[in-house]
């Protein structure tokens, strides 16, 4: 009930707009439980804590809740500034981020991927020198830079990315970091080849229109989409896929079923996302079973995430 009410709720804000009085009032209501407050300015939100802000862009004013919620989480993840007595994190537009764990910089287009979900990638598995891998939703490269470092000048790492301006600063990124096994690869992995209605926010939540589980302030456009079977086929099947793809993933698994009884890859999703209502882990979880795989769930590192192989493959290779 509570998801539906927010869901309801986050509807009208979108169907009114970031400036309405109305929308104001409610990302306020939504964001005073978690002891911050919202300042509001030409095209930016600030999320506010104890002296520290988060700017978001007014057009991704959606995602206000959950950075009140998450707020260390997000404010954690790049060096923050000093500007006017406050410390700041700017996620309002893209441009170059120093991350905080590594001194790592990317340009992000938005909100960055937690450093503490890509090391938490290589629990089951971790990429070895020469292999191939997926990294599918592949956003800004961050993810698809620490795989390019795993797998080494004889691997290959292909990064899907259909939203526009996630590509273009993938692109850059892999130029920046002078990645030259990373392959960037403007299309998204689906249950068919083909192309598809995407929602593009320019933010980690683009998705298959198909497959929005809540209100958006995307537009949409017409992408390329690949299956996971004719990707394999296309760029080689790989020892290790890494999959974020905001609800879709049961789809691709569907498509993929006969393909994954007679190959062995490792696998690791982001499953918190939600399908009619309930996180998409138990469907993938029961997807791999009828595949002849282990799976395993779990959100002890902050997000909800799959891992899983093949029930008669080599043991478990943990991270060193």
């Amino acid at each position: 009930m509570r998801l539906r009410s927010h869901y309801q709720l986050t509807r009208l804000a979108v169907s009114l707009g970031a400036g309405s009085s109305v929308t104001r009032c409610l990302l306020r209501l939504m964001c005073r439980q978690h002891r911050v407050r919202l300042g509001f300015s030409d095209g930016a939100i600030d999320v506010h804590r104890n002296g520290r802000v988060i700017r978001i862009s007014t057009k991704h004013f959606v995602y206000a809740p959950d950075m009140a919620r998450r707020f260390d989480e997000y404010f954690g993840q790049v060096v923050p500034e000093e500007r006017d007595g406050l410390v700041w994190v700017d996620y309002s537009y893209p441009h170059l981020q120093r991350y905080a764990g590594t001194n790592l910089e990317f340009e992000i287009a938005s909100f960055p991927e937690e450093t503490e979900a890509i090391s938490d990638y290589s629990r089951w598995y971790r990429p070895q020198l020469g292999d191939t891998v997926f990294d599918v939703g592949a956003y800004c490269g961050v993810s698809a830079y620490h795989l390019s470092k795993q797998v080494g000048p004889t691997g290959k790492v292909y990064a899907f990315e259909p939203d526009r301006g996630n590509y273009s600063l993938l692109q850059r990124n892999v130029e920046r970091h002078k990645l030259s096994n990373v392959v960037p690869l403007r299309c998204a992995v689906a249950g068919s080849t083909g192309s598809a209605k995407f929602c593009s926010e320019g933010a980690l939540g683009s998705c298959l229109s198909r497959h929005i589980s809540r209100a958006t302030v995307g537009h949409v456009e017409e992408v390329p989409t690949i299956t996971l079977q004719d990707a394999c086929q296309r760029y080689g099947t790989p020892a290790f896929v890494k999959m974020d793809i905001e609800g879709s993933e049961v789809e691709v698994l569907s498509s993929a079923r006969e393909f994954l009884k007679q190959h062995s890859i490792h696998f690791v999703l982001d499953t918190g996302h939600r399908i009619d209502g309930a996180l998409s882990s138990p469907k993938v979880e029961q997807l791999f079973r009828e595949c002849g795989y282990v799976a395993e769930s779990s959100s002890e590192s902050g997000f909800m995430a799959t891992w899983a192989r093949r029930v008669d493959s080599l043991p478990l290779r943990p991270a060193s």
